[in-house]
């Protein structure tokens, strides 16, 4: 017979089945075979002796059909991956303005040649956004060289000291 769990009390470890007909029994945890633990709700198959219910199984579901999947199309490139990857002009500029912060002979030459880099690396994530990334890189590593330049120009080491 099919039926619905109308309560299933977890302490005393006993429950209420209601058939389709109307009819309710009663059930205990071991008369249950289902999945899971019961619970309200639930659709169940069981048999019926008396007042109460016995071999409580969940009921059988109809089967689903599978959906069909689309194939993916290949990619047109295969450098072209899920997300972009920094740009190497990016790494490069930061690097060397990063550079430069310990040379301090050469701030001057390694800040334009930073700059350069940026503005490269900035270029090329222009062209190709959804394959490259490095934007904070590229302006991080103008700023980090405007920075040592205005720096270095303020700053003359072959003065004395004042006193």
């Amino acid at each position: 017979m099919d039926g619905d769990i109308l309560a299933f009390d977890d302490d005393a470890q006993q429950g209420v089945v209601e058939a389709s007909n109307g009819q309710r029994y009663t059930f205990e945890l071991s008369d249950w075979r289902g999945r899971g633990l019961p619970a309200p709700h639930v659709a169940v198959r069981f048999t019926p002796r008396g007042e109460r219910a016995e071999q409580l199984i969940n009921l059988p579901e109809a089967q689903r059909k599978a959906k069909a999947r689309r194939p993916t199309p290949p990619p047109d490139d295969a450098s072209d991956a899920a997300t972009p990857r920094h740009s190497g002009f990016a790494i490069a500029a930061i690097s060397v303005a990063f550079l430069a912060l310990f040379l301090d002979n050469r701030v001057p030459l390694l800040a334009l040649g930073a700059t350069v880099l940026a503005v490269l690396g900035l270029r090329q994530i222009r062209q190709a956004p959804q394959r490259y990334s490095g934007r904070l890189f590229c302006w991080g590593a103008i700023g980090l060289a405007l920075v040592q330049a205005v720096l270095s120009a303020l700053v003359d080491p072959s003065m004395p000291p004042l006193n």
